[in-house]
């Protein structure tokens, strides 16, 4: 009998406990790739399209359209290929929902992101089969880009009890560490992920158990003080079936996130040194290359990259099943092309996982997009004098500063509404673009230097200068207490980057990919400006957008500046803030 996963109800945050299926975009028979829009979910906060997690075909829908169901209720089942289509009335696969002495149990808890599986306990006991009620818990898909993840501390080890919703792990990704709470009830009985180590999507990352139950030795069971995940685990991970990391001339395993990267970037992946076990390259060490201007390739790599992901959000290193036999090449790490010649005074720090992923993510977005910079001088006299004015009393009211920044965003609001092909998405292989009829307005946040995060204002083309003022505050203090959940940073249609505060003058941001466009708000000074006949001491900046011009031209962005810019310059603020 072929493989079949089942794919349950994600947990789209942390208060979300149920959602509503909106709309199949697969049908009963229909083949399905990893990352194909797989459904649409709506919950109390957000519209959602949920990627396939698996490669197969669709072997059975239990949950119909307009239907409303908790978090980890089962929705879709996936076979192998050649999979038939199950009967009308068919359940889950007993190997993915069987109870000890039962039948199919669709009231357990499910792993948020990937539904998890649970050992079967009614067949022959083999070895490497978990005996009892075992629960596997995997890598979530923490967004659509993210392909995999790192272990950042266990809240629970071997032998330790386990309730529902119970923080279990935390992991980070190249967009947010987050905490993930335990699907099951139990004892932790395995660890097969040690902390620090990256797995992909899908990974078996430990087991959940009733008291007793134990898990079979096998090769999959691999400690947790092991350091990684032993390969079968790797291999068992659905996000990657269907779909084998290539290997490069030497025999190394290339995860797929390592091919695009390198054929992004134009490097030859044999002088690359890798540092994963047994000489595996990393994202790491292709982000080395990069940075050090080491291993270009004389004529543009093979391998087809996969679709680029969000410019300020990218993903975070695959862990690739480790390959059959180890090349001879050397895991020592590349020395900094800067320390050729060493001075005793240097300091050589580790980066951090964040900036690692923020330099990926920029270089990434660089050579995706055709970039484009174009400014205005905006005189903010008249929003200066509704500043002084009313900022006491907005603050005591919504709690949040009256600065330059809302006024900013509101005007960029009306603005994008007045030029659609500014909030839009494109795909040029395609040969399509996507213009979205609201805004979601992305946020660059600053993390005190150690990387930036970009929260998401939603629908702020329904907010006044009170609303969104308010969710740029909110937004930002919970980006800086790292209590973001994922939701809160996808589906941006346009971005602000805002470096006035630091007193800059004027800025060419990087494209945060998907958008076409992001603006930047420099430092307000006050400088003469002519007014009428006089010279007069006026507040003025530069507000500076960067726009792909594969989406639009330059006389596009030019007339949505000078929207902007009237807005800021002419608009009666003090009655829209009453």
């Amino acid at each position: 009998m072929s493989d079949e996963w089942v794919v349950t109800m994600p947990k789209l945050g942390e208060t979300v406990t149920e959602g509503t299926i909106g709309s199949w975009k697969k049908q009963v028979g229909d083949s399905v790739e990893f990352d194909d829009p797989l459904f649409e979910v709506s919950t109390d906060k957000v519209d959602s399209e949920i990627p396939s997690p698996y490669d197969g075909v669709v072997v059975e829908i239990l949950v119909g359209e307009g239907e409303t169901v908790p978090v980890g209720t089962p929705l879709i089942r996936i076979g192998g290929a050649g999979s038939a289509p199950a009967g009308a009335d068919r359940l889950p696969s007993a190997a993915h929902g069987v109870a000890a002495g039962g039948g199919p149990s669709l009231n357990d808890p499910a792993n948020p992101a990937m539904g998890g599986s649970e050992g079967t306990a009614g067949a022959d006991p083999e070895v490497g089969v978990p005996t009892g009620v075992v629960h596997d818990i995997t890598m979530p898909k923490l967004g659509e880009t993210v392909t995999e993840g790192t272990i950042g501390s266990w809240r629970k080890q071997v032998g330790d009890t386990v309730e529902f919703d119970d923080p279990l792990f935390e992991v980070s990704t190249d967009k947010v560490d987050s905490e993930i709470p335990s699907p099951y009830d139990g004892v932790m009985i395995e660890i097969l992920v040690a902390e620090g180590e990256t797995a992909p999507v899908g990974t078996v990352l430990a087991r959940i158990g009733e008291p007793g139950a134990t898990a079979a030795p096998g090769p999959s069971a691999t400690p947790a003080s092991g350091g990684a995940a032993a390969p079968a685990a790797a291999a068992a991970a659905p996000a990657t079936t269907g779909a084998p990391a290539a290997a490069d001339r030497n025999g190394r395993m290339l995860s797929p996130l390592v091919r695009r990267l390198v054929a992004e970037s134009g490097l030859d992946v044999a002088a690359i040194t890798g540092s994963g076990e047994g000489g595996r390259i990393r994202r790491e060490d292709v982000e080395r290359a990069i940075a050090a201007g080491t291993g270009q390739a004389q004529a543009p790599a093979a391998a087809a990259p996969a679709p680029a992901a969000a410019a300020a959000a990218p993903a975070a290193a695959p862990a690739a099943p480790a390959p059959a036999a180890a090349p001879a090449t050397s895991a020592a790490p590349r020395a900094p092309a800067a320390s050729s010649a060493t001075d005793g005074r240097d300091q050589v720090v580790k980066l951090s996982r964040m900036r690692l992923a923020v330099a990926a993510g920029m270089k990434a977005s660089q050579t995706l997009a055709a970039s484009v910079w174009t400014s205005v001088e905006v005189d903010f006299d008249n929003v200066e004098r509704v500043r002084q004015k009313l900022k006491d009393r907005f603050k005591a009211e919504t709690g949040a500063s009256l600065s330059y920044l809302p006024f900013v965003a509101r005007a960029t609001v009306d603005a994008l509404r007045a030029h659609p092909t500014v909030n839009s998405s494109i795909d040029v292989d395609a040969g399509t673009m996507t213009l979205h009829p609201y805004v979601n307005l992305g946020i660059a946040v600053d993390l005190d230097q150690q990387g930036l995060v970009v929260p998401v204002v939603r629908d702020a083309d329904g907010l006044n200068i009170r609303g969104i003022a308010k969710k740029i505050t909110e937004m930002a203090g919970a980006a800086r207490g790292k209590k973001l959940a994922m939701a809160d940073m996808q589906g941006s249609t346009f971005t602000i980057t805002n470096p006035g505060p630091f007193a800059s003058w004027a800025s060419a941001p990087i494209i945060n990919q998907p958008n076409t466009g992001i603006l930047c708000t420099d430092g307000v000074k006050r400088r003469p400006v002519a007014v009428g006949d006089t010279i007069a001491i006026h507040p003025t900046g530069i507000i500076g957008l960067v726009y792909d011009h594969r989406a639009f031209d330059g006389s596009t962005a030019s007339l949505f500046l000078r929207d902007i810019r009237d807005a800021l310059e002419q608009r009666d603020w003090a009655a829209e803030i009453g």
